[in-house]
C-alpha cells in the first residue's frame, strides 16, 4: 500500500488500531530532506489531526512541526498550520503555557509571510491559542501577546 492510498483510506476508517504505526512513519518522513515527502507526510497528518482519537500521537509531534515552521516553503508551512488549527478544534485539547508561548513566538514572524494564506493561517492560530490559554486562565503570556499586537496590527492594516 503505497501511502498516497493509505491516507484515502486513513479518511475511512478508525485509526486507533493503526495510528502508533502510522505517526511513527509520518514522523520519519518529516525529517526528510526530501520536500515531496515531507509533504506528503503533512497531507497525512492533516487528515489524521481531524480524527480526536489520534490526538495525543500528534501531539507528539508539536516540537518537530514547530521546528519546520521555520521552513522556507509556504506548502509546508500552511500544511503544519493546518494540523495545528485542527488540533484545537477540540477544545477539550490541552496547551501548555510553555508551548503555547514557544508556538506563538513561532507564528509571530509568519504575520508578514510572502503567502497570504499562510498569513491567514498564522493569524488564525495565533488568536485560538491565545483564546485556548485565557479560558485556562494562564497568565504568563499576557506580555507575549502585547509584543505580538503591533506587528498583527500592522499586518492587517497593509490588508
Amino acid at each position: 500500500l503505497s501511502l498516497p492510498c493509505a491516507f484515502q483510506v486513513l479518511e475511512c476508517h478508525d485509526m486507533r488500531e493503526w495510528s502508533d504505526s502510522v505517526l511513527e512513519i509520518i514522523s520519519r518522513r518529516l525529517q526528510s530532506k526530501s520536500r515531496e515527502k515531507r509533504c506528503l507526510a503533512l497531507r497525512g497528518l492533516v487528515v489524521l489531526s481531524k480524527d480526536p482519537s489520534v490526538a495525543e500521537g500528534i501531539r507528539s509531534l508539536t516540537q518537530s512541526l514547530m521546528e519546520l515552521l521555520q521552513d522556507a516553503d509556504g506548502e509546508v508551512v500552511a500544511l503544519i498550520l493546518s494540523v495545528f488549527l485542527n488540533e484545537l478544534q477540540d477544545r477539550a485539547t490541552l496547551i501548555s503555557s510553555p508551548t503555547a508561548l514557544q508556538l506563538a513566538e513561532a507564528l509571530r514572524p509568519l504575520f508578514n509571510n510572502d503567502n497570504s494564506h499562510v498569513q491567514l493561517l498564522s493569524i488564525r492560530l495565533f488568536r485560538d491559542v491565545m483564546e485556548l490559554v485565557m479560558d485556562r486562565g494562564k497568565k504568563p503570556l499576557k506580555m507575549h501577546v502585547r509584543q505580538s499586537l503591533l506587528p498583527l496590527f500592522f499586518c492587517c492594516h497593509d490588508e
